[in-house]
């Protein structure tokens, strides 16, 4: 950790009575924002962008939080993937890499638990990005080794039919918008961005407003929107946290009150614990956004450029659902992708279509 480094957050901390790791992760996401602006001025050559994005993602784990034991908890988790995907060919790499990340990322969440100190960042959340990206990693290693008229569109996509280099593939896990809370992405996804072909104009389509010389579109208001809402949302849950929170339920206060007003504080309760996971993607959203990695074509109506790649959550759309459906569509939507796309159709047999076990397992 940079010496002398936690003054302003223990100042912080003391006016708001947060934890210095949550006023941190905070001011991490804030951060991001000037550093994204500067990585999308970059030059797309020699690699710069790469080294950028590991020098500031390492900046945040051991300048600002001191997770040494957390950067080596993530390069074992990057490093045996690789290895993993690099040597072992045939139908079960995919499920040895998700078996390996997945019992890494377990032990360390049992770790936590025993642990029970809520007020210190550890490294379980980063490893649930990337449990995520690795093993879909993994996947698109193994479609890659595939032949393409067996694959569906989504494989072909994705599919990845050379190795990354080392600089390449540390960029990609260790991507500093999204470094400790996602969202997460697919590696060909990341690499389009930096080569920039994520930006090219296909035969008859509008042409998003750029700066010149620049591929990547204009992003700041879509990204400084988001910064907005991101941070009226995490103003919410500082106001009304106190108010109401788990240990009220505990309490003879809470009892005594009539039926309809318990009905009340367990609604209002999940909704302000909904409320920093809102602020939380909405900011990382938007640095994202930032940087460009966000962008997912032309609207055709609009003719405007659309910024939903990396959309993790619609508050409105959760908090007005009608049944589970519409709430989990709504919710952690690149998680809902995931589970999809490297869980639920790859354990369904090739030639069939998903059912109660592909459901289950998932």
């Amino acid at each position: 950790m940079l010496p002398g480094i936690n003054v302003p957050f223990e100042y912080v901390r003391k006016l708001t009575g947060a934890n210095i790791g949550e006023v941190k992760l905070l001011a991490s996401f804030l951060i991001s924002y000037p550093l994204a602006a500067g990585l999308k001025r970059v030059p797309d050559k020699n690699y710069l962008k790469q080294i950028y994005i590991i020098a500031v993602a390492l900046f945040y784990m051991l300048g600002l939080f001191d997770l040494y034991g957390g950067l080596r908890t993530i390069l074992w988790s990057a490093g045996a993937t690789y290895a993993i995907s690099y040597y072992i060919d045939g139908s079960l790499m995919p499920w040895i890499a998700f078996t390996w990340l997945m019992g890494h990322m377990s032990i360390n969440h049992i770790t936590r638990q025993q642990l029970d100190d809520p007020s210190d960042l550890d490294v379980t959340g980063m490893q649930m990005v990337m449990l995520m990206k690795l093993s879909a990693f993994a996947w698109n290693v193994h479609d890659g080794r595939l032949k393409r008229d067996g694959l569906s569109d989504m494989q072909k996509e994705k599919a990845i039919y050379k190795m990354p280099g080392f600089l390449d593939y540390t960029a990609y896990v260790m991507f500093f918008p999204s470094l400790f809370t996602g969202p997460s992405f697919d590696y060909n996804d990341y690499k389009s961005w930096v080569d920039g072909s994520m930006f090219d104009v296909k035969e008859g389509e509008s042409v998003a407003p750029t700066r010149k010389g620049r591929k990547i579109p204009r992003s700041g208001t879509t990204s400084a929107w988001k910064l907005g809402e991101g941070l009226i949302w995490i103003l919410m849950y500082i106001t009304l946290g106190p108010i109401y929170s788990p240990g009220f339920l505990l309490t003879d206060t809470y009892w005594n009150y009539s039926f309809l007003r318990r009905v009340w504080v367990l609604y209002a309760l999940g909704f302000v614990s909904r409320l920093k996971y809102y602020g939380t993607w909405n900011l990382t959203e938007g640095s994202c956004i930032l940087t460009g990695l966000g962008y997912n074509g032309i609207d055709e109506k609009t003719k405007k450029a659309k910024w939903d790649r990396l959309n993790n959550v619609n508050p409105w759309g959760i908090e007005t659902a009608q049944n589970a459906k519409g709430y989990l569509d709504n919710w952690n939507k690149n998680t809902n992708h995931w589970l999809k796309n490297y869980i639920y159709l790859r354990v369904t047999p090739k030639g069939k279509k998903p059912g109660f076990r592909a459901t289950l397992a998932t």
